[in-house]
Parts: structure tokens; sequence; C-alpha cells
């Protein structure tokens, strides 16, 4: 039994919509993020996030985190393309590709919280921002994780019944 198998299942996203048009929307809103944030791998030396001048770890932090928005760019087109084309395995990989992105952007924000209450003296507003980005974007990533999995799972399920007459 796989690893994603054993999440969680869900008749409807949001309990309003089926799970195709669900999923279509969290395609949209996860390609949304990453290209909001995937600029960060251009403009990593010459925008600060905090107060302070910008330091070797915030600029490494900011390349990282753009370059798994990218990642999530990839993946969110291929839940669109999976959602529509009834692909199960495209949507494994996203569900995969959003745990990777959770994962790693969490790590980030975690170090740069620490950087904003232990080195920086005037950024515990900036790192309790980021402590409150960790725990909406585990229960999103979360969230929509177990939405793609219900579809992968009712396809699965779909594919694997034969029509009896």
């Amino acid at each position: 039994m796989k690893l994603m198998d054993q999440l969680p299942s869900v008749t409807t996203c949001c309990f309003c919509c089926y799970l195709r048009a669900g999923c279509v929307m969290i395609a949209v809103l996860s390609f949304t993020v990453g290209m909001i944030l995937a600029p960060n791998v251009g403009y990593a030396q010459t925008q600060s996030l905090l107060p302070e001048p910008l330091t070797n770890t915030e600029g490494t932090a900011q390349v990282l985190l753009g370059l798994v928005s990218i990642l999530l760019c990839a993946c969110s087109f291929l839940l669109f393309v999976g959602s529509f084309c009834n692909v199960p395995i495209l949507i494994e990989i996203y569900q995969w590709g959003a745990l990777i992105y959770g994962t790693s952007t969490t790590i980030i924000y975690i170090i740069l919280a620490c950087f904003c209450f232990l080195v920086h003296s005037n950024s515990a507003t900036a790192g309790a921002w980021l402590i409150s980005l960790i725990f909406v974007n585990f229960f999103l990533t979360s969230y929509f994780m177990i939405v793609a999995n219900s579809l992968r799972m009712s396809l699965l399920f779909l594919q694997s019944t034969e029509v009896l007459y």
C-alpha cells in the first residue's frame, strides 16, 4: 500500500463543489502562489524581507523559496492536467510536489523566524508573521493533498471496476 493511499478522504471540496472542480481550483491557486513567490530567484540580491540589511542566509532562503515555488507551479500544472484528463499519476506527482514544497517552506520559514527573533533586534513582528505563515501553509497544503488524494483514489477505483451488464 502506498503512503498517499493512507490519507483521509473527502467527498467534496470546501463542502460545496465536486472533487474535480476543487482540484482545478486548487491547481489555479497553487500555481498563482507559486508565481508570486517564484521571482525570489531573480530578486534575491536586491530585495530584503527584513528591516536589516540583506544577509547571506536570507538571500539563500529567498533563492530556495523561489526554486520550490517553481516546483509548485510545475506540479500545479500537472494537477490541472490530471484533473481534466483523469490521469491519477499526475495527481500523485502533485501530491509529492506539494509535500516537498510544504516541507521546504516550513524549514525556510523556521530558519528566517529564528533569524528574526535571535539575530535581528527589531524584527519580532516579521518573525511572528513567519510563524503564522508556517501554520497557514501547513493546513492549506494538508487539505489540498487530501482533496487531490480523494480525486486520485476515486479515479483509481473507477478505472479498476468493470461495467457489468
